[in-house]
């Protein structure tokens, strides 16, 4: 009697093959979840492989080396993240109610990115270019912060404590934000008002009533 399942056997289903991008949007979450679980240090790239469901070929062939891969997301992240402030502060309304829309916004962001903010500023990693770019990335975030403080008109800031006063509004919310994850039951809008009633509370006196 012959093999009756012969021409009968169910085949595998092949496996779809992934855009560039979307293959490439793949490899980066997987990256990024990693890194915030870990760190820099404790991941390897075997791991994004297998996470992402490719091969290591997969990955070097997007990215070169874990390193490049890491600081791709970091630019990613941090561009996004400025991204988000800049567009509040671009809000055509009067600076008190521009300045709790962009503290929400910025709030949003880490409560719908974790693992970008994780990577961003609780990832500690002895390796110096990494710690450049956080370092760089500090100062960008400053002098956007900056820049923005400087072009708005209505505020009366002594020009000599613009500089530091953009470094409290960044230290304060990065800050806060790091405190946030250890304490994920707090409301968003807290941190909103806790931002409000602190930081903008001195900030706010040097607004030019019209």
């Amino acid at each position: 009697m012959g093999d009756l399942s012969t021409g009968n056997a169910s085949k595998p289903t092949p496996r779809r093959r992934l855009p560039q991008e979307e293959r490439r949007q793949t490899l980066v979450d997987a990256a990024s979840e990693l890194f915030a679980e870990r760190g820099y240090d404790y991941v390897t790239l075997d791991e994004v492989a297998a996470r992402a469901g490719v091969t290591k070929v997969i990955v070097y062939r997007h990215f070169g080396s874990k390193k490049a891969l890491y600081l791709t997301l970091l630019a990613t992240h941090r561009d996004e993240l400025l991204r988000t402030l800049a567009e509040g502060m671009a809000i055509k309304r009067p600076l008190e109610d521009r300045v709790p829309a962009v503290a929400d916004a910025w709030f949003a962001y880490v409560e719908t990115h974790p693992f970008a903010w994780a990577m961003l500023f609780r990832d500690a990693t002895g390796d110096p270019e990494i710690r450049a770019f956080h370092e760089t990335m500090r100062d960008t975030a400053r002098a956007a912060i900056t820049t923005i403080l400087t072009a708005e008109r209505s505020l009366q800031l002594d020009p000599k404590t613009i500089g530091p006063t953009a470094e409290v509004l960044r230290s304060a919310m990065t800050g806060l934000a790091l405190w946030w994850q250890g304490h994920p039951e707090t409301k968003r809008s807290t941190l909103v008002d806790t931002i409000m009633q602190t930081v903008w509370h001195g900030t706010a006196a040097a607004v030019r009533r019209t």
